[in-house]
């Protein structure tokens, strides 16, 4: 009797604390939002060591149970590893289950976190985009002599054959009531030989600059490749002119103004009217692209501007200048300024103004925009 009392103390304090434990258990999964289904393997684990436990104590105090529980074993036992058996396979199946669900919420979980970062990179784009269209509109509205402020992303790349520059339009802003001529992509495409040779002859004609000595400059080579491509060009009618010849003219505007100042020489261009018109304005975004082209062979210039060569009369006293950039995540960016001066002005107040007012857009977008000039 005494021993049957102490195991049934045993046993509720054992079944006490088993099921205190599972309603905690409980609790917090309905806290969490996570309310479980059935027994899970731990709880099943912790029934079975309740079992265990009381039976051993059993077995410790009662050597009758013993034979009880042997005899009972004996004639139930296919019936117990029956149902052990089963047990198990639940157990393992529910395992699984449990296992499934962690892995789909961890793609969920990734999925997500994907989807988070993207958001958060478009949002970034987006307020990146506002900045530059802020800053690009009150520099607009304070500065009277500037019309339009574009910006294009490009690039340069060499194969065997060519220097390519690519131009794409990124953004623009415009003042109300002006019209502009956009850019919305532009492949440029230049005879990478002939680059080469100009930059190898550019350099032995400001050879000085390192010598000290303005009698070592040699203009030979750069003087044969003027002759060379203004025959080419010489030789061929007005209306066959290609977008290639385009380029070919290009780089003799290129190094003419350095000919004509190293020779201390009037060198004329030998190109018919028709033939002039031809090529001027026929490549919609060449003179940017020749801006790139500049910096890439290295020639320097205070300022780099072009003139308006269309035929509408409230575009022809604009000038343009540009800005080669790179902008704190590493990307080329060049902006093009149309400045409209006054026309009583003198060419060097011209100069003067658009000097001033690239200037003040490179220091408000050097706050506002975090982009580095290039030098």
């Amino acid at each position: 009797m005494v021993w049957s009392i102490v195991i049934l103390t045993l046993f509720g304090i054992l079944t006490f604390l088993f099921f205190r434990n599972l309603i905690v258990n409980w609790i917090l999964s309905i806290k969490q939002k996570n309310i479980p289904f059935g027994i899970n393997s731990l709880n099943f684990l912790n029934i079975v060591s309740l079992i265990l436990a009381v039976i051993s104590v059993g077995f410790t105090i009662s050597s009758d149970l013993v034979n009880k529980v042997s005899r009972h074993v004996q004639d139930n036992g296919a019936a117990y590893l029956v149902f052990f058996l089963i047990i198990l396979v639940l157990v393992f199946y529910r395992m699984n289950i449990k296992n499934d669900i962690i892995t789909s919420l961890k793609r969920q979980l990734d999925s997500e976190t994907k989807e988070l970062w993207k958001n958060y990179s478009e949002l970034n784009d987006f307020y990146r985009q506002k900045t530059l269209a802020d800053t690009m509109e009150r520099f607009i509205n304070s500065s009277p002599h500037v019309i339009s402020v574009q910006r294009y992303k490009y690039r340069i790349f060499k194969n065997n054959r060519n220097l390519k520059i690519i131009l794409n339009g990124d953004y623009t802003y415009v003042r109300e009531g002006d019209d502009l001529n956009l850019v919305a992509q532009g492949y440029f495409n230049f005879d990478l030989n002939k680059i080469n040779q100009i930059i190898s002859a550019y350099a032995k004609a400001r050879i000085s600059l390192k010598t000290e000595n303005e009698n070592d400059d040699n203009y030979e080579e750069l003087e044969d490749i003027f002759i060379d491509l203004m025959d080419k060009l010489n030789n061929i009618n007005a209306e066959d002119y290609k977008d290639t010849d385009v380029f070919t003219f290009e780089l003799i505007k290129l190094i003419h103004p350095y000919l004509e100042s190293g020779l201390n020489m009037t060198i004329p261009l030998t190109l018919s009217e028709s033939q002039l018109d031809a090529l001027n304005g026929r490549k919609s975004g060449i003179d940017i692209a020749m801006f790139l082209l500049r910096d890439y062979i290295n020639i320097k210039t205070q300022i780099d501007q072009f003139d308006y060569k269309g035929l509408s009369d409230s575009k022809k006293y604009r000038i343009y200048s540009n800005i080669q950039i790179t902008n704190a995540l590493g990307e080329n960016y060049v902006y093009v300024l149309a400045h409209h001066p006054d026309e009583t002005w003198s060419q060097q107040k011209k100069v003067n103004k658009i000097q001033e007012d690239t200037a003040n857009f490179v220091q408000i977008a050097e706050t506002e925009i975090h982009f580095i000039k290039k030098l």
